[in-house]
């Protein structure tokens, strides 16, 4: 089987705060939406041992415009023993390298209520102080190409939104 290409990031936000951002980017170019909602087979680590946990999702799939096909999904799982990490995954059809598709997750970044590479060291101790996800995750984002930098954050938007035909 083959794996369908996807831009997996780790984020801070919550998955419902995730959605509404792109929900209202795409409505603001007057892109049609469909919800869908399912669930996802995750691990989780018990000690030494992996089980697996179905997780919630939650996503939008937009219809029509220049990024028709586009999904992108939510969830949350929990890695260690507390704690949950949210994924936001993005299937683009023709990839993240598009200007519309760049300019959408800059935009889509830009109006998170918080950085999404970056989480307290409360939130880090909770879920496990020592996982590599907090280096990917800002890796991800660099190749991206934003600032993950101390001076990274809040997140300006270079190009206009939405946009045009």
């Amino acid at each position: 089987m083959v794996k369908r290409a996807t831009l997996d990031l780790e984020v801070s936000v919550s998955s419902v705060q995730a959605i509404r951002r792109f929900r209202t980017l795409c409505e603001s170019a007057g892109w049609s939406l469909e919800r869908h909602e399912g669930s996802r087979l995750v691990d989780r680590f018990a000690i030494i041992m992996p089980m697996a946990q179905s997780a919630r999702t939650l996503g939008l799939k937009v219809l029509d415009g220049p990024l028709k096909g586009t999904e992108f999904t939510c969830w949350s799982e929990t890695r260690g023993s507390a704690g949950g990490l949210t994924i936001a995954s993005w299937l683009i059809p023709g990839g993240p390298e598009q200007p519309v598709a760049k300019a959408l997750i800059e935009h889509w970044v830009a109006g998170l209520p918080r950085c999404p590479w970056q989480w307290s060291f409360g939130e880090r101790s909770k879920i496990g102080y020592l996982l590599p996800v907090w280096r990917q995750s800002r890796k991800k984002f660099t190749q991206l190409g934003f600032n993950t930098g101390k001076q990274g954050w809040p997140v300006t938007a270079n190009n206009r939104w939405p946009p045009e035909a």
